[in-house]
């Protein structure tokens, strides 16, 4: 189980959450449950920032819909994860990974304030097609097979039906918008 990062086996690790890409090194070995458990909370909280931003900034209400979607199931989430982690006793860990996420966040924030109407509505469901791309391939490729608690495998399998649905909505309100999304289901 991986525990620390090291400098001399790395690889390059790319995660994107909320069209943030977050580049950050890691051991070629898993992330440890209290750091999956960390990555998802700062993952949740994104979310929840990037939500109440396009709740007050989105004008169409498809867009602020899906807006308050997330809000609530991230939210839920979020709830979720902390009474799992209570009741398998897995305790949150720092890591490089959800502290790059963390400041990649603040900036992608910052970026969707400068925009208004219909360009934010379409740069806002733009970065939730990424991310939910991106976080299914992080389920799939690395979050589920390196949990080692099976409480909190079998919690990340849920979410990454969740993931989908997100995912499948965005593309949707995205393609109403007039966007065009590049990124496909696996």
């Amino acid at each position: 189980m991986f525990t620390q990062f090291s400098k001399m086996t790395l690889m390059s690790f790319v995660f994107a959450f909320g069209g943030y890409h977050v580049t950050a090194s890691a051991q070629a070995v898993a992330p440890s449950d209290g750091e999956i458990v960390e990555i998802l909370k700062t993952a949740n909280d994104s979310e929840i920032d990037a939500a109440k931003l396009a709740k007050k900034r989105a004008e169409n209400p498809e867009v602020k819909d899906y807006a308050q979607m997330m809000l609530d199931q991230h939210e839920m989430t979020n709830k979720q994860s902390k009474k799992i982690s209570k009741e398998e006793n897995i305790k949150k860990k720092s890591n490089d990974m959800a502290k790059a996420l963390k400041d990649e966040s603040k900036t992608k924030i910052s970026d969707l304030k400068k925009k208004k109407g219909t360009e934010f509505d379409r740069s806002y469901m733009e970065q939730q097609v990424t991310m939910h791309q991106q976080l299914l391939n992080e389920l799939d490729q690395t979050l589920i097979p390196s949990a080692q608690n099976i409480g909190l495998k079998t919690f990340l399998q849920s979410t990454r039906d969740h993931i989908q649905e997100h995912l499948t909505k965005a593309q949707s309100i995205q393609a109403n918008l007039g966007g065009s999304s590049t990124t496909t289901t696996e």
